[in-house]
């Protein structure tokens, strides 16, 4: 009898979770990760790396390591393109890999309201951190020798956009160049309670963080960024931290994806098209109910993808995915405290900062971390 292939696309937080489960209660197939990059992310903790906090490997899980000791083949590889209607994945080094269950967990970058040489989006890590601790430090270093005022443009006013403001005014704490502005056409995290969003406004305004609320992109020329409303802020360089966008691929591969190319998927992390591939993380967009673009409800959809992966390959029935109502928020200030948040409640200082250090290291505690130095150009100062 022939062995089911089941492809694993993408090493984002449900993935990883995946592949620990597995060491314990395996599935009965022939397994295969497929992944961008060997080191993949953990977001919890960048904006401490960002900011000097944490070195590169503590932020980040060795893919290759988990998924071998999971009893998964590795391959490093960039998806370019899915055939679902014939179970083929192509890669950018043009592998072409057959599947018969396939599970995505890919993730999201950034969409590009604004784009240019001197712009330049927080995903992929792998590719903004190596930029940051070189080609940033080194501009940053010649403006200040010139007397000149550096002004570092924050695309993005959500939790992402807003961490990575306060983490990059805390790693350059001692220039006397850098002035770091967020722009958002709805002010800093939406979806927060008026008193959360208000708590990390006095926040950004003690950190001398300036914030353009009400500021829609409208054109980019000359180093200069114009708003519908006539608004126009000069820049030295823009970091993106806009939206969730998806890979182009899923648009063209024939699985049913929403109007901005996220594969729609039912309760069960099923696809709505074809039923033996799955999605979950930001690449899914669920039928029932939109999910923010949260690593906690990726975390949370491990259980539910490992048991209706294995019913799917033994022919039982799925068990849908039920996300929770509110969930806590932990948002770093990059210099020793947080904010925590969940519906009503609200707290920050140096105890919300140790109890989200002990949450984010012990979620890392689980994984096999690159050893130090394998990644090459650190990010921390």
């Amino acid at each position: 009898m022939k062995e089911n292939t089941l492809v694993l696309a993408g090493g984002g937080h449900t993935h990883a979770l995946l592949l620990k489960a597995l060491q314990k209660h395996p599935l009965p197939c022939r397994l295969i990760l497929l992944s961008s990059t060997r080191y993949t992310p953990y977001s919890g903790m960048l904006p401490g790396v960002i900011a000097g906090v944490y070195q590169p490997e503590e932020a980040h899980i060795d893919l290759k390591v988990l998924a071998e000791s999971s009893g998964s083949e590795f391959i490093e590889d960039e998806i370019t393109g899915l055939a679902a209607d014939s179970n083929e994945l192509t890669t950018l080094n043009g592998q072409t890999l057959k599947y018969d269950a396939l599970s995505i967990n890919t993730g999201s970058t950034q969409s590009r309201v604004v784009d240019g040489p001197d712009c330049i989006s927080i995903k992929p890590v792998k590719r903004f951190l190596p930029w940051l601790s070189e080609e940033f430090q080194e501009r940053l270093n010649q403006f200040e020798q010139q007397s000149k005022v550096f002004n570092l443009v924050i695309v993005g006013g959500g939790a992402a956009g807003v961490e990575v403001a306060m983490a990059l005014r805390e790693r350059f704490r001692y220039s006397t160049a850098l002035t770091v502005h967020i722009i958002t056409s709805n002010g800093v995290v939406p979806g927060h309670s008026p008193a959360v969003r208000q708590l990390i406004t006095n926040e950004l305004v003690q950190k001398g963080i300036k914030v353009h609320a009400s500021f829609q992109v409208a054109t980019v020329l000359d180093h200069c960024i114009s708003s519908l409303s006539g608004q126009h802020l000069p820049y030295d360089q823009v970091i993106l931290a806009t939206p969730a966008c998806p890979a182009p691929w899923p648009a063209h591969s024939g699985l049913s994806t929403d109007r901005t190319g996220f594969i729609r998927v039912n309760p069960f992390l099923q696809s709505c098209s074809h039923d033996n591939v799955f999605a979950s993380g930001d690449i899914a967009a669920f039928t029932e109910a939109a999910l923010a673009k949260c690593g906690v409800y990726a975390v949370r959809q491990a259980p539910v993808l490992h048991q209706n992966l294995k019913a799917w390959l033994t022919g039982q029935p799925l068990q849908p995915y039920q996300p929770q109502q509110q969930f806590l928020s932990l948002l770093s200030c990059a210099d020793g405290r947080a904010i925590a948040s969940r519906g009503a409640f609200r707290a920050k200082g140096g105890l919300v900062w140790l109890w989200k250090n002990w949450i984010d290291k012990r979620f890392m505690a689980q994984f096999p971390l690159p050893l130090p130095g394998s990644m090459g150009s650190s990010a921390a100062s």
